[in-house]
């Protein structure tokens, strides 16, 4: 599996591409991006300081791996739901 993109700004990490998730380190209000919406992440993502300083990165890398997959299925499972509710409502039922 090739490296997922990580960039921090101050205390906000911007993983993946498209989904992105984002995670902000101090008050864990984190999303999910997905194209032009954002759909909110509720679960905890915690990094320790000494991961963002190098010294382990093979321990950051299977982390971030960790909470983009989470974050993908999350999304994944929203577009099924998307699609399903739309064909739900193009559906005609006949009532007897």
């Amino acid at each position: 599996m090739e490296k997922i993109k990580v960039e921090r700004k101050g205390n906000v990490l911007i993983i993946g591409d498209a989904p992105q998730l984002i995670v902000d380190l101090i008050n864990q209000n984190n999303y999910i991006k997905i194209q032009d919406k954002t759909i909110p992440y509720h679960r905890e993502v915690s990094f320790s300081e000494d991961l963002f300083s190098g010294k382990r990165d093979a321990v950051f890398e299977s982390a971030v791996k960790y909470y983009y997959r989470q974050a993908c299925n999350v999304a994944e499972g929203m577009r099924i739901a998307e699609q399903y509710y739309s064909k739900m409502n193009t559906l005609v039922r006949e009532v007897k």
